[in-house]
């Protein structure tokens, strides 16, 4: 017996085509030269950046409007739904407060003879099937979009509300227990942040008055190593097998701080002619779109040499490579690194600038104590196989399985 047959113990569910429940409104914006609908407005403004900032429950919004922007029929309800139906298909959120949205939402509020058959938290999780339906049926032209009259004829459930109660219960503790661990994890990414910038900033009054103080050198990355170029790699030179090779691209969406495997190989033969990293050496990324990202670095801890791209260069040193990973990643670089970014479009910082910043240069054994330090809160953070974020997806991908043995309803169908 399915979980759902379990709760429902023989209860009918009643299925209703989607437009029978749901009356539906496009959202718009309201003009964004008349400042009359802008300025000192309280009414909520929904766009998907909301929905990526603060989640599927929608009670701020990063905009507000202002009741002369309200035309046709008013505000979206409390309760209802909006749903993305065209550019980014199929994600969802409940409003909480009366509001409005963007073109790209289209709203679906119950009608009012559903209104005392549906809870709305239900309404929220079914939605995530409707989700689907969306993603699997996008008219692609030069627009994507969702046929409105097709989404119409989709069959809702709609089962006894003792069992919508248990499964909105049952679901709440999922999402309550995620939220509990992304909170967790938030909080030890700032301890973190606080510990890499403390624990590599000798001139923090804490460490002052402590042996790794009074050990320290302050010496600029040019005394204790050597910048080189990378090799004129292109995307078309990288291949699955082969000589390891990091292109710059990938420092920025692919590498933490330190890794031992690429995701690209190139050719052997072009391998003989380029310039490689050795173990241990700093590959980094010299130029970017963004200042956050220029002189992104990956320590390299592979067993043999590894081929570096143009657009990077390697730091060649004899310090512990973890160590000068975290240094490139501690505020005290990206404070003195800003100094020497150059360009507009395309930032950069090159490597006669980077060898001017200072690092501070206690002895081996101190390097390799910060190091163990900062290890256990960086896998506790970003490890995707025993930390915080593997416990997450394991959360997430339960609460999934939970969701979608739920809501499936005996003698469910895609349409009516």
């Amino acid at each position: 017996m399915s979980y759902i047959d379990k709760l429902l113990q023989g209860q009918e569910v009643q299925w209703k085509i989607l437009g029978e429940v749901f009356e539906t409104r496009n959202g718009y914006t309201p003009s964004k030269s008349n400042s009359n609908f802008w300025e000192g407005g309280t009414i909520p403004w929904y766009r998907m950046e909301d929905l990526r900032l603060n989640g599927g429950i929608l009670r701020e919004a990063r905009q507000y409007i202002t009741p002369e922007a309200i035309k046709g029929k008013g505000l979206f309800q409390a309760g209802s739904i909006i749903m993305a139906t065209t550019a980014t298909i199929g994600e969802h959120a409940l409003l909480t407060n009366p509001a409005l949205a963007n073109q790209q939402f289209t709203n679906f509020c119950l009608r009012e003879n559903y209104v005392d058959a549906l809870l709305p938290m239900f309404v929220y999780y079914y939605f995530f099937k409707i989700d689907e339906w969306c993603k699997a049926n996008v008219n692609v032209s030069s627009f994507p979009s969702v046929d409105i009259v097709q989404l119409k004829k989709i069959a809702f459930p709609i089962p006894p509300l003792s069992v919508q109660e248990k499964i909105v219960e049952i679901l709440d503790k999922f999402t309550t227990l995620e939220a509990e661990l992304e909170a967790e994890l938030d909080c030890r990414k700032r301890q973190y942040a606080y510990y890499r910038t403390h624990l590599l900033d000798f001139s923090d009054e804490m460490l002052k008055s402590t042996d790794w103080g009074n050990l320290v050198q302050w010496k600029s990355l040019g005394e204790v190593g050597t910048f080189v170029r990378g090799t004129g790699l292109q995307k078309k030179d990288l291949t699955d097998r082969g000589v390891s090779a990091i292109h710059y691209g990938q420092i920025y969406t692919h590498y933490g701080l330190y890794t031992s495997e690429t995701k690209s190989c190139v050719s052997e033969d072009f391998a003989k002619k380029a310039r490689k990293a050795n173990i241990g050496d700093l590959v980094i990324a010299t130029t970017s779109e963004n200042d956050e990202d220029v002189c992104k670095a990956v320590a390299w801890l592979g067993k043999t040499p590894v081929v570096v791209s143009s657009d990077a260069c390697f730091y060649r040193h004899s310090m512990n490579s973890k160590y000068v990973a975290y240094f490139f990643a501690s505020e005290h670089f990206q404070k003195q690194k800003t100094k020497h970014i150059t360009g507009t479009k395309v930032r950069r910082v090159n490597a006669t600038d980077l060898a001017k910043i200072l690092i501070p240069v206690p002895p081996m054994s101190v390097q390799e104590k910060i190091v163990k330090i900062l290890d256990k809160f960086d896998i506790l953070t970003n490890s995707i196989t025993e930390g915080l974020p593997k416990e997450i997806e394991l959360r997430r991908k339960q609460y999934e399985y939970y969701r979608e043995q739920l809501l499936s309803f005996p003698g469910h169908k895609t349409t009516a």
